[in-house]
């Protein structure tokens, strides 16, 4: 009798699903989301649009007015942006024209699994370099074994996930120049870094640059993503992604968001000065190393075992992000940095767990 998977191939049967175990906990800081919401001046702009435009009609097959707002945000021109339905969504296209049997994609583990898992399920072979012991980039080694395996292409998240480390633009200048393939540089996490490396694009025509609005953007919910490039590699990624993939609220919902950014710039700074005021609280808890982050949440090493202390932590009514099962981080747990009041819970709860 025919079995139906044997049609399914190989390589994705070994492969285990992007999954997320996520219960209900009213301290919800496992997913690296803002946890302020939208700005209401924001909101009521998107409403207002969304009430004069018929909902029974495509949104336009080209979306131009995004394009020339995000190409003015980023400071990057619009024929070299495309839009997705989050960032993933894009990275799943980009990897789909690249990446074929045997194609070598080198990715510095631990970071963003996804990476792995697309790279797998589209037969290309991952090589993974690993970051310092400290859980810093080690750009030296990310070069070397470019140039040795012969990689196709190099994937960067920066600030990375889950370590919150960066990349300094001296060494990622140093790795475009001596690569002859696509570098591409996930900067998910950017405004809370305060940097970007978009400038480099005009001098790099080897370099992809990724960004959302999932996280310092408070769009976790509307699934927007970008992606800036040569415009020639934007044509050719861009046949890979789904026909009208972001609705007319989300898409609305990015313009309004970009117009009104002075309206969140200030709740990111104060989510960046939250991430600094827990950094210091969790260094002086006995049993707690936390990893110094650029990012919005808090790599953290613990002499109780992350599952066990999830659970403990879950008794509180407070969620957050067992890492344990990621390269290097057998005792390591991930704190999103959530509201003062939230993050001041988590301190209270931890120094009585540890004490």
């Amino acid at each position: 009798m025919l079995n139906p998977l044997d049609k399914i191939k190989t390589q994705v049967k070994r492969l285990s699903a992007y999954t997320l175990n996520a219960p209900e906990c009213r301290v919800k800081i496992n997913q690296n989301e803002n946890p302020y919401d939208m700005p209401e001046e924001i909101k009521q702009e998107v409403m207002k649009r969304l009430a004069n435009r018929p909902w029974s009609r495509y949104p336009t097959f080209v979306p131009v007015d995004l394009l020339v707002t995000m190409a003015k945000f980023s400071s990057w021109r619009a024929d070299g942006i495309l839009a997705g339905n989050g960032s993933n969504e894009l990275i799943q296209a980009l990897l789909t024209v690249t990446v074929g049997q045997g194609t070598k994609v080198l990715i510095s583990e631990p970071t963003f699994t996804l990476y792995r898992l697309l790279i797998e399920i589209l037969g290309g072979e991952v090589i993974s370099v690993p970051l310092k012991s400290n859980l810093q980039y080690d750009t030296d080694l990310i070069k070397q074994t470019a140039k040795e395996k012969e990689v196709d292409l190099v994937i960067i998240c920066s600030p990375n996930n889950p370590t919150g480390c960066v990349i300094k633009d001296s060494d990622l200048i140093d790795l475009l120049k001596d690569f002859s393939g696509l570098v591409i540089l996930d900067e998910a996490y950017h405004e809370f870094s305060k940097h970007s490396v978009v400038p480099l694009l005009k001098q790099f025509s080897n370099l992809i640059v990724l960004r959302t609005f999932s996280k310092a953007m408070a769009m976790a919910g509307l699934r927007v993503g970008y992606l800036l490039s040569h415009p020639d590699l934007a044509k050719e990624i861009a046949k890979a992604k789904l026909p009208y993939n972001l609705n007319f609220f989300s898409l609305t919902a990015a313009i309004v968001t970009m117009e009104n950014f002075h309206l969140l710039s200030p709740i990111i700074d104060k989510i960046i000065a939250e991430r600094e005021r827990v950094f210091v609280a969790l260094s002086k808890i006995p049993g707690l190393e936390p990893i110094n982050s650029q990012a919005n949440f808090i790599l953290t090493k613990t002499s109780i075992k992350p599952s066990d202390l999830m659970a403990r932590l879950q008794t509180k009514d407070i969620l957050a992000r067992d890492v344990s099962r990621y390269p290097m981080l057998n005792d390591y747990v991930r704190f999103s940095i959530g509201t003062e009041e939230e993050n001041n819970e988590l301190l209270e709860t931890l120094k009585q767990t540890f004490s």
